[in-house]
């Protein structure tokens, strides 16, 4: 029987799916410990970074599935393992991890299945006859306390006039698995449906209207970390009045998507806070599009030539970034409507490590492993 070095098998392993790694949990209980100890989970994890590899598009809709992003050929479906229903929301993606932005809402790794529903949001929220709420969730990774964070926003708007009037904010930390409440934010979300899009460089970010000198947006940040608000300068010489904006993020990068009938451009943040950086990526006018049809970016080609776009919630294709031309991706079982969320695989846990993992690589190392012909 041949035996093979503790380190060359840790490396093997962490170059597999989540699946495989999941099957392959029942070979040994050292493989077993091995896979589900603390060091071996962020190995895997910046890895499949590192590599860009073992990405996935997370669908959703009346239903939810998952695409393998390399080969883009068919769409499998997930049954959520708590209840879930076809009005609730998926959020982006943190390491893996997705907020399912349900009543009450749920942190799960539809990868490795485990997931975690939050205790229910104590605050009190005063009811007002003229006031109607608009309630809107964000979810991130706070690195500095290796904490997975959710904010949720709480807005009261008159019901005449729809002006906001204020605001109440609380904030859940997956350590402590409690809500607390914090400052509140000091500006309206008009243009969030339910749920921030671009976490980048550690803060959620949204675009704030103002109309004190004519109309302007400004990109506003709240800093999951600090929970300090800042803003991030635009383009420069770009002009908001003409078009619709969204913000997004492709790949940790904050892009700024903008709409109108004549064509859909997308700019990216090439490097976080400098605002020189910002570079137009991607534009495209009809007959490739139609007039007013709203882009996502979703992810780059492995050769970096061409990114994935998400065409008004019904249509993939890719870009090419330098012929200016697109492909449509036609996937197998694709559901008709669906919005997409690129996620890479990861074995983290929303709901803690299993028992199993307190043996840890100090147990292990040194080890070698048989391998039975």
């Amino acid at each position: 029987m041949a035996t093979l070095p503790f380190e060359l098998v840790e490396d093997i392993l962490r170059r597999l799916p989540v699946k495989s790694l999941k099957r392959f949990r029942a070979v040994a209980k050292l493989w077993c410990s091995l896979i589900d100890s603390e060091n071996f989970v962020k190995m895997h994890l910046q890895k499949s970074v590192a590599s860009n590899s073992h990405r996935s598009l997370v669908l959703g809709g009346l239903a939810v599935y998952t695409v393998d992003l390399d080969s883009l050929d068919k769409a499998h479906v997930v049954k959520p393992p708590f209840y879930y229903k076809t009005v609730d929301c998926i959020s982006n993606s943190c390491n893996g991890i997705v907020l399912v932005i349900s009543d009450p809402p749920v942190l799960w790794n539809p990868f490795s299945r485990d997931y975690k529903v939050l205790p229910q949001c104590s605050a009190e929220y005063p009811v007002v006859d003229e006031y109607y709420t608009k309630t809107t969730c964000g979810f991130g990774y706070d690195s500095i306390k290796d904490d997975y964070k959710i904010v949720r926003v709480v807005e009261y708007r008159n019901k005449s006039s729809h002006v906001w009037m204020n605001s109440k904010t609380m904030i859940y930390g997956l350590k402590s698995n409690s809500w607390r409440e914090i400052e509140d934010f000091p500006y309206p979300l008009p243009f969030l449906k339910g749920h921030w899009r671009a976490f980048v460089s550690g803060a959620m970010h949204t675009l704030v209207e103002e109309y004190d000198r004519g109309y302007r947006a400004r990109i506003m940040a709240f800093s999951v970390e600090s929970e300090k608000h800042y803003e991030v300068a635009m383009p420069p010489g770009f002009r908001t009045r003409t078009f619709e904006l969204n913000l997004d993020s492709i790949e940790g990068r904050l892009c700024l998507v903008c709409t109108n009938r004549s064509r859909a451009v997308i700019w990216v943040m090439n490097e976080y806070g400098v605002k020189e950086s910002w570079t137009k990526l991607v534009s495209i006018c009809p007959p490739l599009i139609e007039e007013g049809d709203f882009v996502k970016p979703l992810a780059y080609s492995g050769d970096r030539d061409k990114i994935l776009l998400n065409c008004e919630d019904k249509r993939l294709f890719w870009y090419d970034l330098r012929k200016k031309s697109i492909e449509d991706v036609l996937v197998d079982g694709m559901p008709f409507v669906f919005y997409a969320e690129p996620c890479v695989e990861s074995l983290i846990s929303p709901d803690g490590p299993p028992t199993v993992k307190k043996l840890g690589r100090e147990k292990i190392k040194g080890k070698k492993i048989r391998n039975k012909r």
